[in-house]
């Protein structure tokens, strides 16, 4: 087959925020390019490949530690076989997929391609030495963020500027039907899980003044230990805990309500509020990882210091008492994720990326019929 053949690779055993960045790029790069999903969980492969039609997948065994030779070697023939243009590792966290990268790096004259989806730095010290060792085998290592990059070559121990940026956008937002309160309510679209901080906007839920509701739209492990501090607050009736099934696009759901709330202590660039900000929706959200980078503090939302229930009602207090003024930070919110963060832009760039690392007459004979 004449066409550039991609194989993206994931260490993923559930469906995170990495993985939806993942399969949005996937639905939307043009079919010039054949796609291989590599990974070490079935349904997270077959998740993947149901985003691109005529996807082929193939689930191998994790390697657990560096005594694993054999698993190692059963990655590299994986790779060999495949015989790939491109190789693409998406990393959760700093040290996702490094066994697979440094057998993919023992191949010659393949391109690999990693990108870090999150700040959480490497696990060990022995994590941060192969990552440097494969670093310097890796054709384009690249983040989803500014701060997000920067975050891992100082904990890694990689050369300052050695991450380059390449956002992750969203495609269009629309206005499905929503049911939701009658009274002021702002969204929170977040995994149940302590990083998302949703603890956090609980608290700061209890002291904005009443009617002001909320509702948090996920799942995850946290969700009872949430419930319990939801009726110890006393905010059963202004806190909704919504369940959001895996084929509703919650993007389509924002435009009903009146902004947007995330509350996190860790995040990479959180494109949930790139949607809200499609939306046309103002945003309260954390200072951590590139959050700030899509969020302009008192242009198109409120930002505020994480880990600080007292600040966080404070800027929602604001939203909700001025709702012109809430209304034009929307406003503006939109216009800024049109202009720096659509999917098609995203698109956009990985294809340079890809041209760049094949060279343009090789791009040329691959991507020309």
């Amino acid at each position: 087959m004449s066409a550039l053949h991609l194989v993206v690779y994931t260490d993923a055993t559930h469906r995170g925020g990495a993985e939806v960045n993942l399969s949005r790029v996937l639905a939307t790069l043009p079919t010039v390019l054949r796609v291989t999903v590599v990974g070490v969980d079935a349904e997270v492969v077959n998740w993947l490949c149901g985003f691109r039609p005529e996807t082929d997948g193939v689930v191998l065994e994790a390697v657990r530690n560096r005594q694993d030779i054999g698993r190692m070697f059963a990655h590299r023939r994986a790779f060999r076989r495949l015989r790939p243009d491109v190789v693409q590792f998406n990393l959760s966290t700093a040290s996702s997929c490094q066994w697979a990268i440094a057998a993919a790096s023992t191949i010659p004259g393949l391109p690999i391609v990693v990108v870090e989806n999150s700040p959480l730095a490497v696990w060990s010290s022995t994590s941060g030495r192969l990552k440097r060792l494969t670093g310097r085998r890796v054709a384009a290592h690249v983040a989803v963020g500014e701060r997000t990059a920067r975050v891992i070559e100082d904990s890694s121990g990689l050369a300052p500027g050695s991450i380059a940026t390449l956002y992750h956008g969203v495609g269009p937002v629309g206005q499905e039907p929503v049911t939701r309160p009658d009274a002021t309510t702002l969204l929170c679209v977040a995994r149940l899980d302590p990083v998302k901080g949703v603890d956090v906007l609980l608290e700061a839920a209890a002291q904005v003044s009443p009617p002001t509701t909320f509702v948090v739209a996920g799942e995850g492990d946290e969700r009872t230990a949430l419930l319990e501090l939801r009726k110890r607050l006393g905010l059963d009736e202004r806190v909704e805990f919504r369940s959001i099934p895996w084929d509703v696009r919650v993007a389509d759901l924002m435009w009903a309500f009146d902004g947007f709330v995330l509350p996190s202590r860790i995040e990479g660039f959180p494109v949930t509020i790139v949607e809200a900000m499609l939306a046309g929706l103002p945003v309260v959200a954390t200072r951590v990882g590139s959050v700030d980078e899509a969020v302009v503090d008192g242009v198109t939302g409120w930002i505020v210091p994480p880990e600080d229930p007292a600040a966080f009602a404070t800027a929602v207090e604001e939203l909700v008492a001025d709702p012109d003024r809430a209304r034009r930070r929307g406003v503006a919110g939109r216009e800024r994720a049109e202009e720096r963060f659509t999917m098609d832009r995203t698109v956009e760039e990985y294809l340079r990326l890809y041209r760049r690392l094949l060279g343009a007459e090789r791009w040329s004979t691959l991507t020309s019929g």
